[in-house]
């Protein structure tokens, strides 16, 4: 099933970020359930944001726990494995194939979110130990303007099996009513690989993620070629520049992610100062986030240091 960097191009210029549409994971983020989503990040990364109004969305090989995809692959697995749903040997190996080699064919790039305004966990975890910031974006620009597929991260296995098995029934059924539609078959297995992403362990269930991603496809050069995105009505939104910096892992590639609207408004609606945020940054960032146009709040979380 080998394949050249221009027929991958080709595949995801047809099916960019459209793999939970499918129904293969049938719990979508909502924006009229959620009108804001919140990025946890440091008082640099959020003046980085608001003077670029981008978000940074990072290659999945550089996340902080890769093994976030091995879970869910694991549980892939074993449903095969215990033949949990009926699927035919083309079936089973464009999905093996796929999950497989998902890391030398496509680039998941991911943007981490959360529901959650006001959360000690998240301040310690990701915004200096409560010293940082959490920037408020507009959920609806993100799910319908932005280019990016929108999810809510699932943690529990019951739900995470039903949704591995939603997308099994989906391959097979297509194969059954198309059994040489090979193409095709492909490209929705590549869009259930793509959903091991939104499934992690239990364990981190109290961070309530929502993640914003983008496929992109190897390069002639090997490196990754953003294709532009699909905005909610269809029109397809512009390629980004695949851009590198220096990561905990190591050299990473990401893209800047804009966020500013088409009215030229900013996405970014809002900006809370963490709890343990020292006076003489809270002056500072008070001054410069006003200066911007961004409504600023400060948290009164009590918080152990």
């Amino acid at each position: 099933m080998a394949s050249s960097s221009a027929e991958n191009r080709g595949l995801l210029e047809r099916t960019a970020n459209i793999g939970h549409k499918l129904d293969m994971v049938p719990y979508h983020f909502n924006s009229d359930a959620c009108r804001s989503l919140y990025h946890y990040t440091s008082l640099v990364g959020a003046r980085g944001m608001v003077e670029s109004q981008t978000i940074w969305l990072s290659d999945h090989a550089a996340m902080n726990d890769i093994t976030e995809f091995s879970h869910a692959r694991e549980r892939l697995y074993t449903l095969l494995r215990n033949r949990a749903v009926f699927a035919e040997l083309p079936v089973r190996l464009a999905v093996t194939w796929m999950v497989s080699g998902f890391p030398e064919i496509i680039g998941l790039f991911i943007g981490s979110l959360t529901a959650r305004r006001d959360d000690l966990n998240q301040w310690r975890s990701y915004a200096d130990n409560g010293g940082g910031c959490v920037v408020e974006i507009d959920a609806r620009y993100l799910e319908q303007d932005a280019g990016v597929s929108v999810h809510t991260v699932i943690y529990d296995d019951e739900t995470i099996d039903h949704c591995l098995t939603t997308g099994l029934r989906v391959l097979q059924e297509h194969f059954e009513e198309a059994p040489d539609d090979n193409e095709a078959l492909v490209e929705m297995a590549r869009c259930l690989a793509a959903s091991l992403f939104v499934m992690k362990h239990s364990g981190f269930a109290d961070e309530r993620e929502v993640r914003v991603s983008r496929m992109l496809v190897r390069g002639a050069d090997n490196g990754f070629v953003d294709v532009g995105g699909n905005r909610g009505e269809g029109i397809r939104t512009p390629s980004l520049e695949v851009r590198s910096r220096q990561g905990a892992f190591g050299e990473t590639s990401f893209l800047a992610l804009p966020l500013r609207r088409d009215d030229g408004t900013s996405a970014i609606t809002g900006v809370g100062l963490g709890p343990t945020m020292n006076l003489a940054n809270v002056t500072l960032a008070t001054a410069f986030f006003a200066e911007h146009g961004i409504p600023v709040w400060r948290s009164e979380l009590p918080y152990r240091i």
